[in-house]
């Protein structure tokens, strides 16, 4: 029988598990992060949840005769939002502080003066691995020129026992790449 439970069984192989990926990033050579961790804790932090990124290709619409037709337009990619493990390694620094310091480069917390330096407010790339049971990558998603829009507030909670400070962040991209293609 084509469609029983067995013939499932035997042709499922596992599937992927969506708590194995890894997140890599490069911060803007601007935002002073020494001090806080080492070069390779910088470049994989704890993200605790990520989706992969989301695009779009959006339809020109042509009336024609009573009718709509649609037409392949341009892509969009949509911000790309994650949580965060805060962690602090040294006095008064955190992954937090570090995403804030990033903003305030973007847009200056005190004066409201942005930077015109694209290279010093842009992340060239940030990396996310979708990895299978043996760790495996069996995808990468590549995220071009990033920077962070929101940097989500640190919960407090005198109540919340047995719980880790975790964060959001979003982040807005030019454009991404999967498996290495544009």
């Amino acid at each position: 029988m084509a469609n029983s439970i067995q013939s499932f069984i035997d042709n499922f192989n596992g599937g992927n598990r969506s708590h194995r990926y890894d997140v890599e990033l490069d911060w803007p050579t601007s935002v002073d992060v020494s001090g806080t961790q080492t070069s390779s804790q910088l470049d994989k932090f704890h993200v605790r949840s990520v989706a992969l990124p989301a695009s779009q290709i959006n339809p020109i619409r042509i009336p024609y005769r009573g009718r709509i037709l649609k037409y392949p337009g341009d892509r969009i990619f949509y911000p790309w939002t994650f949580r965060v493990l805060d962690e602090n390694s040294a006095p008064n620094k955190s992954i937090w502080n570090n995403f804030n310091k990033w903003s305030n480069l973007i847009n200056n917390y005190e004066t409201n003066i942005p930077s015109n330096d694209w290279n010093e407010f842009t992340a060239s790339e940030w990396k996310i691995y979708q990895k299978d049971a043996n760790n495996q990558t069996i995808k990468t998603a590549t995220l071009h020129d990033c920077w962070p829009t929101v940097v989500g507030p640190i919960s407090l909670d005198a109540n919340a026992i047995d719980t880790l400070v975790e964060f959001t962040v979003t982040v807005e991209y030019q454009w991404a790449t999967i498996d290495g293609q544009v």
